[in-house]
């Protein structure tokens, strides 16, 4: 089974590979594939400078997310394999499960930003869960 995890490096995504890798567990043979997003903020009225500092320093902090991700595998003795691409989260997200013919989008109920409350999805979630032709699991 494959099992697409979006990933912004928030506590909500922590916990949500926690509760992927435990999932993992009692499944046997899972493939867990991790996908970090990386805005394209270059739509913003910024200059070409601005623009490439801006790129560059999202990817690196998904680089080190990435690091983090692998270690914290490591420790539960399981591997994936951490995506990272560029574009808006849920577009990412939902081309990417297509890519790799998810069985399971596992995404947490909010990420970096929050959401509205107890019971609300986060804009991302929301988006995913609605547009998905996939099962998706929310993690709270």
């Amino acid at each position: 089974m494959k099992l697409l995890v979006p990933h912004d490096g928030s506590d909500q995504a922590y916990k949500t590979l926690d509760e992927v890798v435990k999932l993992a567990g009692k499944l046997g043979e899972a493939e867990i594939i991790v996908l970090i997003v990386v805005p394209d903020l270059c739509l913003l009225d910024v200059g070409i400078d601005e623009c490439k500092s801006i790129t560059d320093t999202l990817h690196k902090e998904a680089e080190g997310i990435r690091e983090k991700i692998k270690d914290k595998l490591a420790g539960s003795g399981f591997s994936a394999e951490v995506l990272i691409k560029p574009g808006s989260a849920e577009d990412c997200i939902l081309d990417s499960s297509d890519e790799i013919k998810a069985d399971l989008i596992v995404i947490g109920a909010g990420g970096k930003h929050g959401h509205g409350g107890r019971g609300a999805l986060g804009s991302v979630a929301h988006k995913v869960v609605s547009r998905s032709s996939r099962s998706v699991l929310v993690i709270r």
